[in-house]
């Protein structure tokens, strides 16, 4: 899949957004396409043509090595990216720009709970904390907050201090 994504990112200059830009990110998550950034459908499109990566008629979608790559506009990642970078070899959206993209789609249909799931695995694996809530839209903190004390739970066990553990040390 990853191979995939560079080729596309190659092809057309635009980042991934979707599922690949989660995994580049650090979650452990599948996905079964490639989702990219356009600011322009139509000069993407062509780019795709170019690279020779197929455009189905029937199914409305480019496809490349049986994958699907969707063209994904600025209105749902909730504006366009702020900071592009590149893992592995490829074109990905930031961190910030990635949780912002998905907790927009997620917060307005509840059928986007794949989005909510890909924040709140890389809430666990990273590891984020409520400090990276500065750098998402205001609109945006608190739910990424509450997103964190559940991903977190309330501690369970003391931490020990260094008393403890010398005390207890044998």
């Amino acid at each position: 899949m990853l191979s995939l994504a560079k080729r596309v990112t190659d092809a057309t200059g635009d980042p991934v957004v979707g599922g690949v830009a989660v995994i580049l990110h650090g979650s452990g998550r599948g996905t079964y396409d490639i989702d990219i950034y356009s600011s322009d459908f139509h000069a993407t499109h062509e780019l795709l043509l170019a690279a020779k990566i197929p455009w189905d008629a029937r199914r409305r979608e480019h496809v490349i090595g049986g994958i699907a790559v969707h063209l994904v506009p600025q209105e749902s990642l909730g504006g366009p990216p702020e900071r592009v970078g590149t893992i592995k070899g490829i074109k990905v959206i930031s961190l910030a720009d990635l949780i912002r993209g998905k907790l927009t789609v997620a917060l307005e249909a509840i059928h986007r709970v794949t989005d909510l799931a890909h924040v709140v695995d890389l809430i666990d694996r990273i590891p984020l904390d409520k400090s990276f809530a500065a750098k998402l839209p205001k609109h945006l903190c608190g739910a990424f907050k509450d997103l964190v004390e559940q991903v977190r739970g309330p501690r369970r066990t003391v931490v020990p201090t260094t008393a403890y553990l010398r005390k207890h040390a044998s």
